[in-house]
């Protein structure tokens, strides 16, 4: 009898295991999603009460809109959304996972902020539809020549 219950845990695990793996990947693969990290600055947003102000585990965010949709849990797929507005920059953050090439943005929420870090490849993601914040801390462009006649 407990050996069979073990058996019915053990694949009920695998089981679960195989349905992340395979929703991960499947969200993954999408053009819109980057990896990232995220961090309450100050208290806790009302959607997210166990965020604290040290960095997260690897997360994988979207925009829908202008709502930032992040995905929380590996098994049970929770999603929080955030209505946020981004402020018109991103800073360089070097962050453990992205090393030198990471960077942050400031989410404001209707009462609360949170950071969001990503690699920087990809800064345009990570900013969604507030594109002006990801031209901020690129190198400048070359000056064209002027020519003398």
């Amino acid at each position: 009898m407990f050996s069979l219950l073990t058996l019915a845990v053990l694949a009920a695990l695998v089981a679960a295991d195989v349905v992340e793996r395979r929703r991960r990947r499947r969200l993954i693969e999408d053009v819109h999603v980057f990896e990232c990290r995220v961090r309450a600055l100050g208290r806790a947003p009302a959607g997210w009460r166990l965020l604290r102000r040290r960095w997260s585990r690897r997360r994988w965010a979207w925009w829908d809109g202008d709502v930032l949709v992040i995905r929380r849990g590996p098994v049970l797929d929770r999603r929080v959304r955030f209505a946020a507005r981004v402020p018109a920059n991103l800073t360089p953050c070097p962050l453990r996972p992205f090393g030198e090439h990471g960077v942050a943005v400031r989410l404001a929420l209707s009462d609360r902020e949170i950071q969001v870090a990503a690699p920087d490849w990809s800064r345009t993601q990570l900013v969604g539809p507030y594109l002006a914040a990801a031209v901020t801390h690129l190198p400048k462009a070359p000056v064209p020549r002027r020519f003398h006649r």
